[in-house]
């Protein structure tokens, strides 16, 4: 009996490790992976068996690299297209441009040169790039005038990068250096845009014709020593615009400030439209401003 269960123990045994072997051969690399697992794939095993979820983590984390990726890739066509789109508005401009013969009258600036309107949202409304900026809004008022007889400089500098706070004393160096060498100009225009309320849900605008067109302001420095001719061309600037187009008169705010409109006793400081003002209606009011301009200039 001993010798038949020894039998029986020994054929057992010899069954097992054939078996063993016979699966090793078939497949080696899975004896191998379930052999080493490490404790840091052990505890991914359980969390696994306890969440099912989790074995997604992986996958979402790959996921989020390609959107990363895909999302740069956007971007960089993002910037591809703007770069055509500013050399295209580039191109465009260079059909519009209009030569006028004879010293200039008029010089547009900008000390907030990067503020823009709608669509353009980003950087709270402020872009590097010229369309849909205030010095888009320049280029209109230059055309326009130019279109009049009217010479005109327009000075593109960026005055609020790096810093927004220094803006002015920066802008105030190159409207200095633009009158000394442009001695005829006698018309200087800070142009700007406003900012809307908070709470305000589109910008103030009119029709003239059956163009929606921004509404503008003029802001009056208190703290120049040429205070009362600046006000008394604001209000010449609001009156006439005023019997041009009824309701196109822009109010005067006076603010104790200088905002280097000392250099003229025709400079002001000219706010059209607020951010919340399409781009297409900040050129419209640029257009009809233009007329108003000319109107004064000209004496007609």
């Amino acid at each position: 009996m001993k010798n038949r269960n020894r039998v029986f123990a020994a054929g057992a045994l010899l069954v097992f490790l054939l078996s063993t072997l016979f699966f090793w051969k078939i497949n080696p690399a899975s004896a191998l992976t379930e052999a080493w697992i490490d404790e840091a794939e052990l505890g991914q095993m359980c969390i696994r068996q306890v969440i099912p979820s989790a074995g997604k983590l992986e996958t979402a984390e790959n996921t989020e690299t390609n959107d990363g990726q895909d999302n740069k890739l956007a971007a960089d066509k993002a910037d591809s297209d703007a770069a055509k789109e500013d050399k295209s508005d580039q191109e465009e401009e260079k059909t519009e441009d209009v030569k006028v013969s004879g010293d200039p009258q008029v010089i547009i600036y900008h000390t907030h040169s990067t503020e823009s309107y709608m669509p353009y949202k980003e950087s709270n409304y402020h872009r590097e790039a010229e369309e849909g900026t205030v010095r888009d809004v320049g280029n209109v008022l230059e055309t326009e005038l130019k279109k009049r007889g009217i010479n005109v400089i327009h000075d593109k500098t960026i005055h609020d990068r790096p810093s927004y706070t220094a803006s002015y004393g920066r802008s105030r160096e190159t409207i200095k250096a633009l009158m000394q060498k442009y001695p005829t100009a006698k018309y200087v225009i800070d142009l700007h845009r406003d900012a809307a309320a908070a709470s305000s849900t589109e910008g103030k605008k009119m029709k003239i014709g059956n163009t929606d067109v921004a509404k503008f302001s003029l802001v009056v420095g208190r703290g120049n020593q040429n205070y009362t001719e600046l006000y008394a061309f604001a209000k010449k600037v609001s009156q006439t615009a005023e019997s041009l187009h009824k309701g196109f008169g822009g109010p005067i705010i006076e603010k104790e400030y200088r905002f280097n409109e000392f250099v003229s006793n025709q400079a002001i400081l000219l706010e059209v439209g607020n951010n919340k003002n399409t781009i297409e209606e900040a050129r419209a009011c640029a257009k009809n401003f233009a007329e108003v301009l000319a109107k004064i200039i000209l004496g007609k």
